[in-house]
Order: structure tokens, then C-alpha cells, then sequence
């Protein structure tokens, strides 16, 4: 599977109505982030999960929210409030992952690759 427009649609049918050149833009944002090497056989796919949590946050955006990403931890009905949790400073990136459905699983897969080994 590459990580292209075409592909991404079709494991996204959700995003199927969206421009191929936007889509692309966000999978070109993956690809800085991923290290091939790194990801071997699962690279693609981590490609594409990323791209889609990118995408779907770019959408919500787009489409007006300005609502936190972060889960809702308080809401009040009469007095319209809603508090969303604050993760601790260790916890940021994976809770910024953790905002999408596209996010938990791009961390699903980040955690089966193991610990990489560095040569100093």
C-alpha cells in the first residue's frame, strides 16, 4: 500500500469527498514526521493514520470548532459549561494524538515498533 491520495480515500472512504491535492498536502506533512527505516513494513499505514488525524482536525477547524481537542472531563446543562481535561506536561503529544480515532491509532501502531536502538 502507498501512501497516496487514492489509497488514503479508499481506507477513508470519510474523506472521499475532499480534494486529492488537500489530502496530499497532509500526507507530505506525515512523511516529515515518520522515519521509514524506523517504521519498515508499517510505514504506510502510519503515514496514512497520521495524514488522517491531521486532516480530520484540519476539517474540524475548517468547519468552525474552536472547541479543545482534549476530552471533555465536566459539562453543566443550565449553565453551559463544559471543562476539558488538561493532560499533564509528559502526556501532551500522546494526548494530541489521542483527539481523533485516526490519532489512537496511529499510537496503536507507533507502540508495536519497539524501542530504537541509537549508536553513540
Amino acid at each position: 500500500m502507498a501512501a497516496d491520495p487514492k489509497t488514503f480515500k479508499s481506507r477513508f472512504s470519510e474523506f472521499a469527498c475532499l480534494d486529492e491535492a488537500r489530502i496530499q498536502i497532509f500526507i507530505d506533512d506525515a512523511i516529515i514526521i515518520l522515519n521509514e527505516t524506523y517504521w519498515g513494513e508499517k510505514y504506510d499505514m502510519g503515514i496514512c493514520y497520521l495524514a488522517a488525524h491531521y486532516l480530520a482536525l484540519a476539517e474540524k477547524t475548517k468547519n468552525g470548532s474552536a472547541a479543545s481537542n482534549n476530552p471533555i472531563s465536566n459539562r453543566a446543562v443550565d449553565g453551559v459549561s463544559i471543562t476539558y481535561a488538561t493532560p499533564a506536561p509528559e502526556d501532551q503529544t500522546d494526548a494530541y494524538y489521542s483527539s481523533t480515532s485516526y490519532g489512537q491509532r496511529y499510537l496503536a501502531l507507533r507502540k508495536t515498533l519497539g524501542v530504537p536502538a541509537y549508536v553513540i
